[in-house]
């Protein structure tokens, strides 16, 4: 069976020895090479290459936006149902992808999960979302949002050029900081539109969810939108209140795994779904920031990618 392993070097839990140690158990079973990306957007046209090289596993070494890439590159020309199967080694510092498909956070650990759900035959077709601005067209694996949390994925990235590494601590602190001190608490801008043309108003920002949960704090999982699983298309979780109580609440149902009516528009199962704002707001789709927008449409594609479980 021919595999390529995809590594991204600058991932923040990847090392050359974890490198080596994956790529010498991957290959006692399968035909493989290595390729190491270099710039963002790199795993885009190596995942393109692949799905017309007759290659049957592709596997990610790093964190969600190396696994995001790679995603796009299947689905360059739509649904990739015949090309290789998706697998993510978890090499960053959430790895949702990886966990929500149900493979330890251990890399060591989760290469010989994956192997044996090679053998076994393991494989999963699974939906994707589809973000769309009038700026850029980027599809999703397990989340994507509009507002505070792209604010602060992007504001982290700045940070990661300086030479500052990522954590769950650097990541709480700047989300105080945006949202206490860079968001207009007052003065919501966000307009979402369902998929039955009801438009809902006053939103602070939003969650997109297609595969659950939206994200981890350490081992913790972070599940606003519980209802949401492989089966259904898209949950939107938006805030409509960020007083100090509000906050509070907020992140006592996230934590807690629990639908929070009060005080937020909570949608399930969306086909698809249009964001307007009175200002630009930050965009992310699986954890990278891509610009901002005051105009975003989303769309859920089912039974678009073999991904590995």
């Amino acid at each position: 069976m021919r595999a390529v392993l995809v590594v991204n070097p600058a991932a923040t839990t990847t090392s050359d020895a974890v490198r080596d140690v994956i790529a010498a158990a991957l290959s006692s079973s399968l035909d493989l090479d290595v390729i190491h990306t270099t710039s963002r957007n790199d795993a885009v046209d190596i995942a393109r290459q692949a799905a017309t090289d007759s290659v049957d596993v592709l596997l990610a070494l790093g964190g969600d936006g190396t696994v995001n890439e790679l995603a796009n590159g299947l689905m360059s020309k739509g649904p990739c149902l015949d090309g290789p199967v998706l697998a993510a080694i978890p090499g960053g510092n959430a790895n949702v992808f990886t966990r929500n498909m149900g493979f330890p956070a251990d890399p060591v650990e989760a290469t010989a999960r994956i192997l044996d759900s090679i053998e076994q035959q393991r494989f999963q077709t699974v939906g994707v979302g589809k973000v769309e601005t009038p700026e850029l067209e980027r599809y999703f694996l397990f989340n994507s949002g509009i507002g505070l949390d792209a604010a602060v994925l992007a504001r982290m990235e700045q940070r990661r050029t300086r030479g500052k590494s990522a954590s769950d601590a650097s990541y709480a602190a700047l989300a105080l900081n945006e949202l206490f001190l860079k968001t207009d608490r007052r003065h919501p801008s966000l307009t979402i539109t369902d998929s039955h043309g009801q438009a809902l108003t006053d939103a602070h920002l939003a969650l997109i969810v297609n595969i659950a949960p939206w994200s981890y704090l350490g081992a913790r999982p972070l599940n606003p939108t519980p209802q949401a699983n492989l089966n259904t298309a898209l949950d939107v979780y938006a805030p409509t209140r960020l007083s100090g109580l509000g906050v509070a609440r907020l992140a006592r149902s996230i934590l807690r795994s629990v639908a929070e009516p009060r005080d937020v528009i909570t949608l399930h199962d969306q086909p698809h779904v249009h964001f307007a704002s009175e200002r630009p707001m930050w965009v992310q789709v699986d954890g990278e920031a891509l610009g901002q927008t005051t105009s975003m449409h989303v769309t859920h594609i089912p039974d678009a990618l073999k991904v590995m479980v």
